[in-house]
């Protein structure tokens, strides 16, 4: 499957989001944190609906804590010409209650180098981590969308953790 197939982007969703890239092999191979690539996720919000969203959906739903997981990780890392936006991890259960937690670094867009960010499950409050279906990727302020702010990410490394 090609990572567009993967992970839905604005073509679908109607977001500013583009996901992958136009020729083979459609997914970042240089800029990589772990294995062989990475996702380039493209992000702008200049237009309706002002914020940019790649998502992905389990079927069936996953059970998010097996095996005793308690933190969501993933690493990002942006370009130096991006435009900083909040930058948010989404996800929503079978019976589509959602919860967003942002990253507490605004400027995380711009970082030229991957960070990691590990977010604890009990961050997405309301949701039941058993069941999830979609896990949203984004850039921009989903709750109260503004216009401006575009750029380049590349996630990697996106998994499930316990201590």
């Amino acid at each position: 499957a090609t990572i567009f197939d993967t992970w839905i982007d604005g073509v679908t969703n109607h977001t500013g989001s583009l996901v992958g890239y136009v020729q083979a092999p459609f997914a970042e191979q240089t800029i990589v944190h772990g294995g062989t690539q990475s996702l380039p996720l493209d992000y702008n919000n200049a237009s309706t609906p002002y914020y940019s969203e790649a998502e992905r959906e389990f079927a069936p739903a996953a059970d998010w804590t097996v095996h005793g997981a308690t933190t969501l990780v993933l690493y990002v890392r942006g370009q130096a010409g991006n435009t900083p936006v909040p930058l948010y991890v989404a996800v929503e259960d079978a019976s589509r209650q959602s919860s967003v937690v942002i990253h507490p670094d605004p400027a995380v867009t711009g970082a030229t180098r991957w960070t990691y960010w590990d977010i604890p499950l009990s961050r997405f409050a309301g949701v039941n981590l058993a069941q999830i279906k979609k896990l949203y990727l984004g850039a921009g302020d989903r709750r109260s969308p503004v216009a401006g702010g575009t750029g380049r990410l590349f996630i990697d490394d996106i998994q499930l953790t316990k201590p």
